[in-house]
């Protein structure tokens, strides 16, 4: 197949004949179709009236998808449209369509910017050199990409802790190493931006319109609709009438309204995006009666506001006839499944006598939904009233919805937290690693007191599984670390990371969010020694010269706080970690330098003399002239990183006007300082989605600097980068 596509590669529909090329632009296509053809990458070109087009072959789908992440690095979005194809062949176009049915297709990239020679040649030249080094490099069996399981642990640590880049950087290597198609690679990057509160990134995805053309499962629907509530509805919500809430939905594009459910809603975006929907789809009055219900129990002034949307004249039509005899179950449960009333029509059919016909009904609606209290509810119901045996028996189409219910009962995603706590603690290996973003999607979040019980009576043993498995776990629970009350919970988890030793850049960045989830939550003097000796511990694990800054940005955090409290165990910890620092301290910067002389004042103690650079006073000042005479806001949750990086900006800068916040929403002063700062530094990983809005909102296309790393010492280094 491999020979009979590269053989016609250059026939119709491409315009480059290569015996009427230079030499050497000959001779390089005839090394690549060798190299093809005997299971190693190449790259062939092709030119239409449209441009240039390369493609890249690879033997093994993850050699391509390996491929793709290098051509992103070696061509990138400079020379190519690769950002936005991911590399895609087009099925439209009669040239594409033999090569698509390959078995592993080649990647495409256009060379833009078109026309452009310099673009050209680059492109060329490139590949050239990618080519000789991948053929070149010596093959490891040690030098193997993580597993999915530890790509995806870290990915639920990113999201715990917010960490945007982190999140988008997992996504990229499971895109590059996973088994995993486009589909589950899509839904999964919409449960990621889910949980980043990224819902712009929701309509930007490329694969939006794949996913709405497909039988989701719920949860990326409810999804969706939060993306369409956030996008159109949310302001006129809260803050407008019911005709600006009316005209608002109208602005919702033809393609989003397909994303009705019929599934009990519990929320508001969800409830409000459901009714508007039905309103610009006309549904049935079934379906407003119980939305409107929906309502009533989330909010009674939106039970009053949706219901002014539906007046009487423009009402649907009832399903039922009040003038006529009640339907029969049959007929009510068919009507309300007609209507797309699915959970409408199990709750009916649940509710008299057992029927063959009505079972068949309830296992189609079970499928559609997709709800696993629903699921659990028909199968005890199928079991219970001997129906099971008969269905069993009956056309294809009901023995196909039965044994999806088996299916889809016994799948992890029915396990539940607390069965996942419980593989946790039994050592049940399969259970613990294949809980995913994708598969607990639908499990129903644990409440505090449950965590912190579960949490502390788990042995050292099961703490280290919890560590080192936990991150989707700390994704869905995030919440309630940030509470007041989570200083135990911080504390327990810090203890599990430390017991697995587990030294990935998700335990690094999630040992920086406990850590200032604890300053934040008033620990008590036990319950903060405690947290600091698991915490020395971990850092003891992962310091490196590759790591070096974060360890300092570690001790910012774990001091920041009361002075007064803990203060033994805070110069315990002080020195512990410059201990371990001290063998890679040639990787510190002078910023690094300077936030550790900044704890160490904090402390009223000093830095030991092999940590102090004589006159480095010029030369730290040096990254920062930029700044002169200008204003500089610092914002974030971490008061003590902003407090300790203003200090040094206002010694180093002659001039400078350094203010600091930590609002959690907005107010008349963040808005002018958003608005007129010269610079506005937002430490993201550390910063309400209200304000952090709020700011972007008012800050319009002047320049925002975004950290994602807390401590002093990377605003510090973040400024200096500009």
């Amino acid at each position: 197949m491999i020979a009979v596509v590269t053989d016609d590669f250059f026939e119709a529909g491409n315009l480059i004949n290569p015996v009427e090329l230079p030499p050497e632009h000959e001779a390089s296509i005839e090394s690549w179709l060798d190299a093809i053809r005997h299971g190693q990458i190449g790259f062939l070109p092709r030119t239409t009236s449209q441009g240039l087009y390369w493609y890249a072959f690879a033997p093994t789908i993850r050699e391509q998808k390996e491929l793709l992440v290098l051509l992103d690095a070696w061509v990138g979005p400079t020379f190519s449209d690769l950002p936005r194809s991911r590399g895609r062949l087009y099925p439209a176009d009669p040239f594409d369509a033999p090569l698509a049915a390959m078995q592993v297709s080649p990647l495409r990239f256009e060379v833009l910017p078109r026309g452009d020679r310099r673009s050209r040649d680059q492109v060329r030249n490139a590949l050239l050199v990618l080519s000789r080094l991948v053929w070149n490099r010596p093959r490891s069996e040690f030098d193997a990409p993580r597993t999915t399981v530890e790509v995806l642990d870290d990915l639920g640590h990113a999201i715990a802790a917010q960490d945007r880049p982190m999140a988008l950087g997992c996504l990229r290597e499971l895109e590059a190493t996973a088994d995993l198609d486009q589909t589950n690679l899509a839904l999964l990057r919409f449960r990621v931006y889910e949980g980043l509160e990224d819902w712009a990134a929701i309509f930007a995805d490329q694969d939006l319109e794949h996913v709405l053309l497909l039988r989701r499962p719920i949860g990326i629907t409810r999804i969706l609709q939060r993306a369409v509530y956030t996008q159109y509805l949310e302001k006129a919500d809260l803050d407008g009438s019911a005709a600006d809430l009316h005209e608002a939905a109208e602005e919702i594009p033809p393609y989003l309204r397909v994303l009705a459910t019929g599934a009990i809603t519990r929320t508001r975006p969800a409830v409000v995006v459901e009714f508007l929907l039905g309103l610009l789809t006309q549904a049935t009055s079934a379906t407003f009666d119980r939305l409107l219900g929906e309502a009533a129990l989330i909010a009674p002034e939106l039970d009053a506001r949706l219901r002014s949307l539906l007046p009487p004249t423009s009402r649907p039509e009832s399903a039922l006839d009040p003038e006529q005899d009640p339907p029969s179950a049959t007929t009510l449960v068919h009507l309300l499944v007609n209507a797309g009333e699915f959970s409408s029509a199990i709750e009916e059919a649940l509710a008299v006598e057992p029927d063959v016909e009505l079972a068949g009904l309830m296992l189609a609606c079970t499928r559609e939904l997709e709800e696993h209290h629903l699921a659990v509810r028909v199968a005890e119901h199928l079991s219970v009233s001997g129906l099971r045996d008969t269905l069993a028996r009956d056309d294809a189409l009901v023995r196909s919805d039965l044994a999806w219910l088996d299916e889809f009962l016994s799948q992890q995603q029915t396990l539940g937290w607390l069965g996942w706590l419980a593989a946790v603690e039994a050592d049940q290996a399969l259970k613990i690693t294949q809980a995913d973003l994708n598969s607990t999607a639908e499990w129903e979040i644990l409440d505090r007191s449950t965590v912190a019980q579960r949490l502390a009576g788990m042995p050292d043993e099961a703490l280290a599984r919890f560590g080192e498995y936990g991150g989707a776990f700390m994704a869905a629970h995030r919440a309630l670390f940030i509470e007041a009350g989570g200083a135990d919970l911080c504390e327990r988890v810090l203890a599990g990371l430390a017991l697995s030793e587990k030294t990935s850049a998700g335990v690094r960045v999630q040992t920086l969010t406990l850590l200032e989830y604890l300053a934040a939550a008033g620990p008590t003097v036990e319950i903060l020694t405690s947290a600091l000796e698991w915490t020395g511990l971990v850092v003891g694990g992962a310091v490196s010269a590759v790591t070096a800054s974060w360890a300092v940005d570690v001790l910012q955090t774990a001091t920041s706080g009361p002075q007064a409290l803990a203060l033994g165990a805070k110069h315990q910890f002080f020195f512990q970690v410059l201990e371990q620092l001290r063998p890679v301290k040639s990787a510190l910067d002078l910023a690094d330098l300077e936030g550790l002389r900044l704890v160490a004042d904090e402390l009223a103690t000093s830095l030991p003399a092999d940590f102090e650079i004589e006159d480095s006073e010029p030369e730290l000042a040096a990254p920062y002239r930029h700044l002169a005479n200008t204003t500089v806001v610092l914002y974030s949750l971490t008061e003590s990183a902003i407090t300790r990086a203003a200090q040094l900006l206002r010694r180093l800068v002659p001039g400078i006007d350094v203010r600091t916040t930590s609002e959690h929403g907005g107010s008349q002063q963040l808005a002018s300082w958003s608005s007129n700062a010269d610079v506005f530094v937002m430490v993201a990983a550390s910063a309400k989605h209200a304000a952090t809005d709020f700011i972007k909102e008012h800050r319009g296309s002047k320049p925002l600097i975004q950290v994602n790393s807390r401590g002093s010492s990377s605003i510090l280094r973040a400024l200096a980068e500009g």
